[in-house]
């Protein structure tokens, strides 16, 4: 499996509720960061990392919740948008 159709799968699970925002976040940020692969397109490279960027800002706000930082909602939330355009790119 490729990194991308990887982090799709993160992506709808934590959107569905399957995993937590936390959950997502120590899973998705290991995977962008240290699994190679290479993108199809620029839009493929945005929407992976878009996606790190939600996993990032939840994680930084772990156990502290800086303003700025997103809740369990806001990551579902950001999370479904980004997997619908993630799907969209492998159609």
């Amino acid at each position: 499996m490729r990194k991308f159709e990887a982090l799709l799968i993160l992506a709808e699970a934590v959107a569905e509720g399957r995993l937590t925002a936390y959950e997502f976040s120590a899973l998705c940020l290991p995977l962008y960061k240290y699994y190679p692969s290479q993108y199809t397109s620029e839009q493929h490279y945005e929407a992976a990392s878009d996606l790190f960027v939600i996993a990032d800002d939840y994680w930084a706000g772990e156990g502290e919740a800086p303003s700025g930082t997103l809740n369990e909602e806001q990551v579902k939330a950001a999370a479904a948008e980004i997997a619908a355009r993630m799907r969209s790119l492998l159609e």
